[in-house]
């Protein structure tokens, strides 16, 4: 019995200790991990009000109008998925264009739906509003050939 209660302590500093694997390949709190949380919510999570969290109030209303993740993915972002991984484009010299409060990141997106390979690019846009990165807007790569 009295070897409990230092095991108890044990068990629960690490299980306190156990931090969430980060979901995206960037430090947190960047724009990089940013960008690819926000579409992780998306398109793995299934959560619209995380994805929200993190944008600006006008992209937030944006998203609302939408109604679902999976709408807003397949409509707004022109992406279907079953399953994704999604990271940082590290390939180029410019993995983050960022001046004073806004960057640019482009993310890479490989995954399957309808048992075939997709790989699509976007490039995530990014303001800093009271000290936090906030997604402003999410463009299409014009020069990105997809597999299909």
């Amino acid at each position: 019995m009295r070897f409990l209660k230092p095991l108890l302590l044990l068990l629960m500093l690490l299980l306190s200790a156990c931090e969430r694997n980060p979901q995206v390949n960037a430090q947190p709190g960047t724009p990089e991990n940013i960008a690819g949380e926000f579409f992780h919510a998306i398109y793995n999570e299934k959560d619209l009000s995380k994805a929200k969290a993190m944008c600006t109030s006008e992209f937030a209303n944006l998203l609302a109008s939408y109604g679902t993740a999976r709408q807003a993915g397949r409509t707004l972002f022109n992406m279907n998925f079953d399953t994704v991984i999604i990271n940082v484009n590290r390939s180029g010299r410019n993995l983050r264009e960022q001046y004073d409060n806004e960057a640019s990141i482009q993310l890479i997106f490989d995954g399957e739906f309808d048992d075939k390979r997709i790989q699509e690019t976007r490039t995530v846009v990014l303001i800093k509003q009271r000290g936090n990165w906030r997604v402003k807007a999410v463009q299409a790569d014009k020069f990105s050939t997809s597999i299909r």
